[in-house]
């Protein structure tokens, strides 16, 4: 039988059977959709993390709590590692006269209040030169000194939107907020910034680290930031890690990472890191996704079965005026093959449309997000819809090949 006469048949038949098919489709249709889309969204956001940790600098190093090989310690800061860096450490690094500049955070959430406004916002604690270390700069006033920090100022700098939420046309500058019920006077605006790592800068407020642990009661710094100027980044990573090994008091003669009580890391470090922690999510969410194809092709090797069981005595009559076992499993095998194919390209639409949707709605929300497709997703969306149809439709496609032609008449 040629194959344009196979699949004009099995077009037919499926067209016979038109809302059979199409709940045949959805396992498929879903599945493959799902994948594509988790794929999609996986990849954007290893781009935007990467784009986000680029936008810093090369020469930017971070020191965290947690043991230096980076088991626990290397993601946002927490209070469930051991907390041990302090502003004894700040100041040795400070003292030290390859480090271009050196920055300390301690970060939490306030009510800031200003006569009849208040808002839940994040409050950085922060040294004189977080403008310097991260790139941000003053729209109005000025960012607090390195004298408010040591003397603990009640002073804040605020961000754009939040200034305007509390102040509206008034001018914020010399104003009184209270930040947790203590008060703070306005000294500085800061410039759009936009989000980074999901948080809004714009609705930030910035208190000298001092006074913002001296209010939590606090004698540990969250993480620390160095710019190192011309020195090396694994130049510049392995003194900071014996500075603070003195410091510590950490006996560690064999550089075992683990022996560390704090952890160390460049920019390439936490891009390599970001990029093995999106590899990771692809695979497991498109593994969680993958589960629908599975249930997609068991739906459609069911539904053959059903087809070859009703079809019993259609088989019969070809198989008795000469059609062979090879037409009959090429004609089951390209309804099978019909069904998940064009599933599977319906769900390789869908899966685009819902990628670009899914983070149109995330750019809404954040910029940095950027739509593309990774090509492995079509490629594997349609390998898998092939495989299904080939896997599941060869069984039952199999048993009608094989029925006796005179069995299969006498089928009620």
């Amino acid at each position: 039988m040629r194959l344009h006469d196979t699949l004009t048949m099995s077009i037919n038949s499926l067209l016979r059977n038109k809302k059979r098919a199409a709940l045949t489709m959805l396992g498929i249709i879903i599945g493959i959709a799902s994948v594509i889309l988790m794929l999609s969204v996986g990849s954007a956001a290893e781009r935007f993390i990467l784009s986000q940790v680029a936008s810093f600098g090369s020469d930017l190093i971070f020191v965290r709590n947690g043991p230096g090989d980076g088991r626990q310690g290397s993601g946002p800061p927490t209070q469930a590692v051991k907390q041990t860096l302090t502003l004894d450490d700040l100041d040795k690094l400070r003292q030290q006269s390859w480090i271009h500049a050196v920055g300390a955070d301690v970060y939490t959430d306030m009510l800031v209040e200003y006569e009849a406004q208040n808002f839940h916002v994040r409050v950085a604690g922060t040294t004189e030169n977080e403008p310097l270390m991260f790139n941000t700069e003053i729209q109005d006033g000025a960012f607090y000194t390195q004298e408010d920090v040591s003397s603990g100022s009640n002073v804040t700098v605020i961000g754009h939107s939040l200034a305007d939420d509390l102040f509206g046309e008034e001018d914020p500058i010399g104003r009184r907020i209270k930040i947790q019920k203590r008060s703070y006077r306005v000294i500085g605006v800061m410039k759009p910034a936009g989000t980074k790592f999901f948080t809004d800068l714009d609705r930030q407020v910035y208190v000298p680290i001092t006074t913002l642990m001296q209010q939590l009661n606090l004698d540990r710094l969250q993480f620390m930031t160095v710019k190192i100027g011309n020195t090396s980044p694994a130049d510049a990573k392995e003194r900071i890690r014996v500075l603070l090994r003195i410091t510590h008091k950490i006996d560690n003669p064999f550089d075992d990472l683990s022996k560390d009580d704090f952890f160390v890391a460049t920019q390439e470090d936490i891009m390599q890191r970001a990029g093995i922690i999106g590899t990771v999510l692809q695979i497991l969410l498109s593994s969680i996704a993958a589960i629908s194809l599975v249930v997609g092709g068991v739906g459609i090797m069911n539904i053959m079965y059903v087809t070859v069981t009703e079809r019993t005595r259609e088989i019969g009559l070809r198989k008795a005026v000469g059609a062979k076992q090879r037409d009959i499993l090429s004609q089951f095998l390209s309804e099978a093959m019909v069904l998940s194919i064009l599933a599977g390209l319906l769900g390789i639409i869908g899966g685009v449309a819902l990628s670009w949707l899914g983070l149109f709605a995330l750019g809404q929300y954040q910029t940095g997000w950027s739509f593309a497709v990774p090509i492995n997703a079509v490629l594997l969306g349609f390998s898998v819809s092939v495989a299904i149809g080939v896997i599941f439709g060869y069984f039952p496609a199999r048993r009608a090949a094989h029925l006796h032609p005179i069995e299969a008449l006498r089928y009620e």
